[in-house]
């Protein structure tokens, strides 16, 4: 029951709140990798880029400074994820492309991003072209070439925890501010549940601050995931930093645990006040007992 201490169900109701914006913060920015891209032309790190769950900002420097929208570009039948350019038709050939190694080191499909009058269509016949007449010159060694990509299920299985936090814990912040002006009978939306839904934030919160933490450790410290990088013509290798977009992920680990903490620390208070014990009285089994 929910008639004792409600303030500490308020604290709770407000703890939770700035936990589910600081999931939502953190689902809706860019800042997840920030890297340097080194071209290996001139070797040296002109490049820069920065990205979320779902696009990104892409400062290239060659041949000409110029800033890129790349957008999460995923197949899944391939379980692989890359970061590029262009309209969803050009970004599922050149995703195609790529993971097939039918391209050579020097392939360029950024550029043509942001020329005027680009057409992705003319650009798909274009790039087919220099595909077919550049297959003579690749080895079989070219084509067995491994790259390291974004692994889909693991940037999926980010994602879906990072909603699932987000909508568990403003469920508990709102059942919190609930039981703060009514007292509901049914344990699901009692105080009792809110233990589970902020225990249930708090575990899907840490599910995929470790899913991008591995990923980023095992594939993204090495390969962010670009065009360039990817076909050879740039590095990015140890230069990719997990962003702000991330380690804030740690304040709604924080609050969720810290609004159970103060659910336990009411429930504490509760046991301690005398006007909450409940006293049990004992019937007499035996009817010849008789008090005089």
């Amino acid at each position: 029951m929910a008639t004792t201490n409600r303030v500490y169900i308020l604290a709770a109701f407000v703890i939770s709140g700035i936990a589910v914006i600081f999931n939502i913060i953190s689902l809706s920015t860019q800042y997840w990798i920030t890297a340097k891209i080194t071209d290996l032309t001139f070797n040296t790190a002109t490049s820069s880029v920065n990205y979320g769950l779902f696009r990104g900002s892409y400062e290239r420097a060659v041949p000409s400074p110029s800033v890129y929208d790349v957008q999460m570009t995923c197949s899944f039948g391939e379980n692989v994820c890359m970061l590029l350019c262009g309209d969803k038709d050009y970004r599922k050939f050149t995703l195609n492309e790529i993971v097939s190694n039918d391209v050579l080191n020097d392939t360029d499909y950024v550029s043509e991003c942001n020329k005027n009058g680009y057409n992705s269509k003319s650009l798909l016949v274009s790039n087919l072209k220099t595909t077919k007449n550049d297959k003579s010159l690749r080895t079989e060694s070219d084509n067995k070439e491994t790259k390291h990509f974004i692994n889909a299920g693991v940037w999926l299985s980010t994602v879906v925890c990072l909603i699932l936090a987000t909508f568990i814990g403003l469920i508990a912040s709102a059942l919190a501010f609930y039981n703060t002006i009514s007292n509901p009978i049914q344990f699901y939306f009692s105080v009792g549940s809110l233990y589970i839904y902020n225990a249930l934030a708090f575990s899907f919160t840490l599910l995929y601050m470790i899913f991008w933490g591995a990923l980023y450790n095992i594939v993204i410290f090495h390969e962010v995931g670009l065009a360039d990088t990817l076909v050879g013509s740039m590095t990015s290798d140890k230069n990719a930093v997990l962003g702000y977009s991330y380690w804030i992920s740690f304040v709604p680990l924080l609050f969720y645990g810290g609004s159970i903490g103060v659910l336990f620390y009411r429930d504490y208070l509760n046991a301690k006040d005398p006007k909450n014990k409940t006293v049990h009285l004992e019937e007499s089994t035996d009817p010849n007992i008789y008090l005089y």
